[in-house]
């Protein structure tokens, strides 16, 4: 799951497969060359998709903007070739 922070920045959340038995969903901060963890976020892991945006939302309230909001992206698929 991808999340746009108020059009500021993209949050990257990924679950464990095999449900939550497998262990917490992490969170990342995208950027264009890297992705940063947000090793001080420790994500619930029973929540749906729905309940994890108002969690998350939650706790980027500061970046709250006018007109803006919290929205959910489609998945990127980004696929590095080198040497080609």
């Amino acid at each position: 799951m991808r999340l746009s922070i108020y059009d500021q920045f993209v949050i990257g959340i990924v679950r464990p497969s095999g449900g939550w038995s497998k262990g917490r969903p992490i969170a990342f901060i995208e950027d264009e060359e890297k992705c940063v963890p947000i090793v001080d976020l420790l994500l619930p892991n029973d929540l749906d998709e729905r309940d994890l945006v108002r969690f998350v939302g939650a706790k980027f309230s500061a970046f709250r903007r006018a007109g803006k909001r919290i929205a959910v992206l489609p998945t990127a698929t980004r696929r590095r070739t080198q040497g080609v």
